[in-house]
């Protein structure tokens, strides 16, 4: 064999090494890429728990309301469920907060929003209402890079400030999150639902 040939053969490994090696590393990495716009909680006006919620939210949004971080907590709707549910699966939601200590007064609701877009546009209508300038956002760690896209164009212009907040499920490792069923499935579904955010919105 030729050496132009040996060469030829050599930098084709070389690419197939470096390109499996980048692919290896977005893999091992699309955890915490997902999980990377949450920071910790600040003081706002009104701590908002999304919809989707399999109770990590909820329980994130009274310990932080039990901190001091908000005056309000909004409850939103189930995203993708038929109205006529919304409210049915917001109660449990609310009787764990009151359960928890929080004054009914300081409950507010979301029964309009069916999915993360509505969600952000429809907390800024309030805020506006309201007059509030600041928001904690609470969802899941693989939320929060779509939710960041989301929320940045829905109060871009509005001087309004919004923070994510992510709930910390107890089987959730980011750089370990294709060794859980469940973690894999929303790895991979979060990164289907952002390219379909960035196309849409």
């Amino acid at each position: 064999m030729s050496n132009a040939r040996l060469k030829h053969i050599y930098a084709w490994l070389v690419a197939a090494a470096l390109v499996t090696g980048l692919l290896a590393a977005a893999v091992f990495h699309a955890g915490r890429f997902l999980a990377a716009p949450a920071s910790a909680p600040t003081k706002a006006d009104v701590l908002v728990v999304l919809g989707g919620d399999g109770g990590d939210r909820v329980l994130t949004a009274v310990l932080d309301y039990a901190r001091g971080f908000g005056t309000y907590v909004l409850v939103t709707g189930l995203e993708g469920g038929p109205p006529q549910v919304r409210p049915a699966y917001l109660h449990w939601r609310i009787q764990f907060l009151l359960d928890a200590g929080v004054p009914r007064d300081r409950i507010l609701f979301d029964v309009e929003s069916s999915n993360s877009w509505e969600e952000a546009v429809n907390t800024r209508r309030l805020m506006e209402a309201k007059g509030w300038r600041r928001v904690l956002v609470i969802s899941d760690p693989t939320h929060m890079r779509r939710l960041s896209w989301a929320w940045n164009k829905a109060f871009a212009g509005s001087g309004l400030e919004y923070s994510l907040v992510a709930t910390t499920p107890a089987s959730w490792k980011a750089d370990e999150w294709w060794r859980d069923e469940r973690n894999g499935a929303a790895v991979i579904m979060e990164y289907i639902k952002l390219a379909y955010y960035l196309v849409k919105y």
